[in-house]
């Protein structure tokens, strides 16, 4: 019996030191930390959102400045001006 389990050790050591079982294995660490990693940045995003969510909910300002700034709208009667620089032609005047 004791000889079964030195037998099953030794396979097992070898097939974890082989090349392909130990590089298999590192890849596969390098994977699983790039996606702990990518799920933490996710997480963050996510709770970013849920509280811009929020805040757009119950602030009537909130909603009213994503309104004007990203989709141009404007309240009725309001008139919007636009400034533009010239651009200098290099001569004085």
């Amino acid at each position: 019996m004791r000889l079964a389990w030195v037998i099953i050790g030794l396979l097992l050591i070898g097939a974890f030191l082989s090349s392909e079982g130990s590089r298999s294995y590192w890849k596969r660490k390098r994977h699983f930390k790039h996606l702990e990693q990518k799920l933490s940045e996710l997480k963050v995003s996510n709770d970013n959102l849920a509280r811009e969510v929020q805040r757009l909910k119950s602030d009537p300002r909130a909603l009213e400045r994503i309104a004007r700034s990203e989709l141009g709208l404007q309240k009725p009667g309001e008139i919007e001006y636009r400034f533009t620089v010239g651009r200098s032609t290099g001569k004085n005047p």
